[in-house]
This record gives C-alpha cells, sequence and structure tokens, in this order.
C-alpha cells in the first residue's frame, strides 16, 4: 500500500515557483511580457495617431498613456466587440473559465435573483457550471472579488464577441 501512496504523489506535479524580476538583472535582448489593466480616461486623436490617457487598475502603475494604434490594436477590451454568438450556457461556462489574462464584461444573476453586470478579470475559475472568482475592476477600494456562477451567465464580452446564451 505505500508504494501505491507514493506513485500518486509522484504523479502530482509540484507547484510551480515563481520569483519576481530583479530589475538589476535586466539586459539588453531580455524577452519579457507587460501586462497592465486599465480604464480609459480619455481617447484622442493627434498627428501620431490615436493616443489614450488610462487610469491604472489591479496592480498598473497609477496612470499612463498608450501612443500609437499599433499598441491600442494589441491590447484587448472588456466592452468592444465586432460580432455576437448564440452559446449554450456550458459554452459561456467554458469561455469564462479560460479567459485568464483577458479583460472581459458578464451579466449574470445574483444569488439574490438580480441581474448584475461586471467588468473585470478572471483570478479563479472552478469546475464547470460552478462559481468562478473574478475581480471587478470597476471598485476602486475594499472588497474587489466577486463569484460569478457559471449556470446563471445571460452574456459575455471577451476578446472582440459578445457571447449571448440561447
Amino acid at each position: 500500500m505505500p508504494a501505491v501512496e507514493k506513485k500518486e504523489k509522484a504523479d502530482k506535479p509540484e507547484a510551480r515557483t515563481v520569483h519576481p524580476v530583479d530589475p538589476s538583472g535586466v539586459k539588453e535582448g531580455d524577452l519579457m511580457a507587460f501586462t497592465y489593466y486599465g480604464k480609459v480616461r480619455k481617447a484622442y486623436k493627434d498627428l501620431g495617431g490615436h493616443r489614450l490617457q488610462v487610469e491604472g487598475l489591479a496592480g498598473a502603475p497609477a496612470d499612463f498613456n498608450v501612443h500609437g494604434d499599433s499598441l491600442i490594436v494589441a491590447a484587448a477590451s472588456a466592452d468592444q466587440f465586432h460580432e455576437e454568438k448564440k452559446v449554450t450556457k456550458t459554452a459561456a461556462a467554458e469561455l469564462l473559465v479560460s479567459s485568464y489574462n483577458r479583460p472581459f464584461t458578464v451579466c449574470f444573476v445574483k444569488q439574490e435573483g438580480e441581474e448584475r453586470t461586471l467588468r473585470g478579470r478572471l483570478v479563479q475559475p472552478e469546475p464547470l457550471l460552478g462559481r468562478s472568482h473574478v475581480e471587478d475592476l470597476d471598485v476602486k477600494e475594499g472588497h474587489k472579488l466577486r463569484l460569478v456562477d457559471h449556470r446563471t451567465i445571460k452574456w459575455l464580452v471577451v476578446e472582440g464577441v459578445k457571447y449571448v446564451v440561447k
């Protein structure tokens, strides 16, 4: 029996160790990724192209600017969509739980029976037709974590598509 226990433990992956980047160790040619969440304060166009003034959210710098269409096109929006698709409740849940590192807007029915629209990001998914922990990015201070019940999703906007539950 103990041999089986050892085998089961060996099959489980170890927890991933993560170390922050040491700024003094960054050198020319290093490959890095930067992802910031923000709320657009002002959008305008000048001779250099489109520009955004952005309020930083969820650990981003307090305020930052985005200059140029190529950076804006490469960004993700929780609000903008160019297509609408009808999906099943299960498909909507799968889309939500696979939306790591993407801002989204989800409309669902709260436990109290009222409809709620939330703009946020996925923190921790739960099994399908369960609930997912989502950070509400419209809340500035205090408790920002919300539970979204997969079974009550009415629609979801993610990566330029609005998915409406049939």
